[in-house]
């Protein structure tokens, strides 16, 4: 089968869709607009990329979105038909086709939405958020793109709700919780003030989708945002903490009804108490107001009448006729004759147009509903005015729905089958609803009862299942393997057939070897961290070769081997620590200064970090300067023993001072004095 990305145009997808164009795409996959094979209609199919569908929560994130889908049933919500895998790998989802556009290219083509028309819109759309709301989920991602405008069978505008991909249940669900932490869900433009602040999502409800509808609405109706720097970043924080502009005079030539400017800025509150509780509240205020348009459509206007005045001049009169003119106001002869003629006319025209509505009634109720389509065009173009075509047109289109709902009723009856057979229950409860909306009265209605309810006791029984096969995996990761065994029970009780039981089985003993090996794996870890502890390097070696035969992970092995080759490194440090340390000792007593200051440096190399080699090095300074000291000290005693010897008491007294100076206290400093004065007399 082709990548994904290269469908083209024809192309088959699961062998009952045909590619008529693509749509769009994004990041989790594409979008194709196709043609059922066999039911001859057009859909929606969006495909989860392969390569993207091979990521885990992308799965569940796309699965998801199919079992919200299913639940909500309601006309201003798109239908979900179809979801499958496909033999690639990846997996896609069949919805209803909306033949329209999006309210945001409304916008863009025609601009603002006329008042009426965009309240009608709004209230339909809260009806369906309504629907998604009632079972505890939010859409978060509410946006002019997400709203599709289509035409009923009766020609009205119709709203539809699409993509809920980024919808979320209001109560946690471990299951399905695929929101990545940090991750924005939703459009910044029409996010509410808590989504902005709450990028996760975690404390949004219902009144967040009320919030971005309410944003909807007012770009609807004025064509603009409620904040400036509408298409900047700084858009969002303005919502935090400025107040929306008034739709009163927010755009020229549009007149906003101060009463409707009054609900949206209630929906607009930046405190989510202060907003509508739910959808009904704000559809009903809709409701005040659209009726208040009515009434003001509809009311009387006083009219003044003008005080009587004085008649004008009187105009000049024609030129006297008196041959055609009849003195007592009768119309004459051939005036009375084209009267009557022109009347004849007018009564033929409506016995004929009499005789095409009871032709079209005719058609109608013949089902030759073509043939009467075009006979109601034509009289809609030639005789509006008559109240009995409009009466016809609505007989019409009531029959052409009925028609419709007929052959929708097959086509339901082939999609329940299908979905019956593939145990897609929310699905084929979908389908059997809509036969009986359709059809109440179907003739096989307790037929498909009896098959839905065994459906619904065989998922039931999967259900039981795939929770049990949970509880005991879950068991199984926190290695509770009483736990996982009990569970396997609940397993064998709920599985008739006995192949999933047989393979949870298969699990467990896979997971008690896996135990076992991890304890010997845990012990020889042990012993190889106490034998580098006491120095034991050649044990320690051993033990890590025994945990490369035992299977340790790769990180493990490296992480091991790392340590080990640092206790090498550091015992051969230590080893010529001790050595320059015997060094500097030996050397230092023996007078080597130098020699001992080498060792006191090379020390330094191997302990950078350490004070002792600074230490080290000034001791040796000290030592050698004081050898310096007590080396002039005994040179200059015996300069002044010899100038006494010569008797040379000037010299002997000036080489006695510069002793005194290296060493004040000298022990000879006395004699010296006596012997220096003796030779003085």
């Amino acid at each position: 089968m082709q990548p994904v990305s290269s469908r083209e145009p024809g192309t088959i997808l699961d062998g009952k869709y045909e590619v008529i164009r693509p749509l769009g795409t994004g990041g989790m996959g594409e979008v194709y607009l196709v043609r059922h094979l066999h039911l001859e209609e057009q859909r929606v199919v969006k495909v989860l990329r392969q390569e993207v569908a091979a990521d885990p929560a992308n799965r569940q994130r796309f699965l998801r979105e199919a079992r919200l889908a299913t639940q909500i049933k309601h006309p201003n919500v798109a239908i979900l038909y179809d979801f499958a895998q496909l033999p690639e790998g990846s997996f896609y989802m069949v919805w209803e086709h909306v033949e329209g556009r999006e309210v945001g290219q409304r916008l863009h083509d025609e601009g603002p939405f006329p008042i009426p028309l965009a309240i009608d819109l709004a209230i339909q759309t809260l009806r369906g958020l309504g629907a998604i709301h009632g079972l505890g989920v939010i859409h978060r991602d509410i946006s002019p793109d997400n709203l599709m405008l289509a035409d009923n069978p009766r020609g009205r505008p119709r709203v539809k709700i699409i993509d809920l991909g980024l919808a979320k249940t209001l109560v946690p669900d471990p299951n399905y919780d695929v929101t990545q932490a940090g991750t924005f869900m939703g459009k910044l433009r029409y996010c509410s003030p808590e989504q902005a602040e709450s990028v996760g999502g975690e404390n949004l409800d219902l009144r967040s989708d009320l919030y971005s509808f309410a944003l909807v609405l007012y770009e609807m109706i004025c064509g603009a945002t409620p904040f400036d720097n509408g298409d900047r970043p700084v858009f969002v924080f303005q919502r935090l903490s400025h107040d929306p502009k008034s739709m009163v005079g927010r755009t020229p030539g549009i007149e906003v009804p101060a009463a409707l400017d009054r609900v949206v800025m209630k929906g607009l509150e930046r405190d989510r108490a202060r907003r509508y509780p739910d959808a009904i509240a704000f559809i009903e205020a809709l409701e005040v107001v659209a009726r208040g348009l009515g009434e003001h459509a509809t009311q009387r206007v006083a009219v003044t009448v003008p005080e009587p005045t004085a008649p004008p001049p009187p105009s000049p009169a024609p030129p006297a006729r008196r041959d055609r003119e009849s003195r007592t106001g009768e119309l004459l002869p051939d005036e009375r004759r084209a009267l009557l003629e022109q009347i004849e006319r007018a009564a033929k025209r409506m016995r004929d147009t009499t005789q095409v509505i009871d032709q079209a009634d005719l058609a109608i109720v013949e089902g030759r509903l073509e043939e009467a389509r075009k006979m109601v065009t034509d009289l809609e173009a030639t005789a509006s005015s008559i109240r009995r075509v409009s009466e016809v047109r609505q007989r019409l289109a009531a029959a052409e729905e009925a028609a419709a709902g007929s052959g929708r009723v097959a086509e339901l009856e082939q999609l329940l089958g299908g979905y019956l057979k593939n145990k897609q229950l929310q699905l084929a409860e979908l389908a059997y609803d809509s036969i009986l909306e359709l059809e109440p009265n179907h003739r096989r209605q307790g037929d498909y009862l009896t098959w839905i309810e065994m459906l619904r006791q065989e998922v039931a029984q999967d259900r039981q299942v795939a929770e049990a096969l949970a509880a005991g995996r879950a068991a199984l990761e926190r290695d509770d393997l009483k736990a996982a065994r009990k569970s396997l029970d609940a397993i064998k009780k709920a599985d008739p057939g006995g192949e999933r039981a047989a393979a949870f089985a298969d699990e467990i003993e896979r997971a008690v070897r896996a135990r076992q090996a991890g304890a010997e794996l845990e012990e020889r870890r042990r012993r190889f961290e106490g034998h580098l502890d006491k120095g034991r390097t050649a044990d320690a070696e051993a033990e890590l070769a025994a945990l490369e035969r035992l299977g340790a992970t790769r990180v493990t092995l490296d992480l091991l081997r790392g340590r080990l080759d640092r206790s090498h490194r550091e015992a051969t440090a230590e080893i010529r620590v001790s050595e320059l340390e015997r060094q500097f000792g030996e050397r230092l007593a023996a007078g080597d200064f130098a020699a001992a200051r080498d060792a006191a440096v090379g020390l330094q190399r191997e302990q950078p970090a350490s004070p002792q080699p600074a230490a080290m090095l000034a001791e040796v300074t000290r030592l050698e300067q004081e050898h310096r000291r007590r080396k002039s000290i005994a040179q200059g005693e015996r300069q002044v023993e010899a100038l006494i010897r010569q008797r040379r008491a000037d010299q002997a007294g000036l080489a006695l001072r510069i002793l005194l100076r290296i060493d004040p206290k000298n022990r000879n400093r006395k004699q010296f004095e006596r012997q220096i004065q003796a030779l003085g007399k």
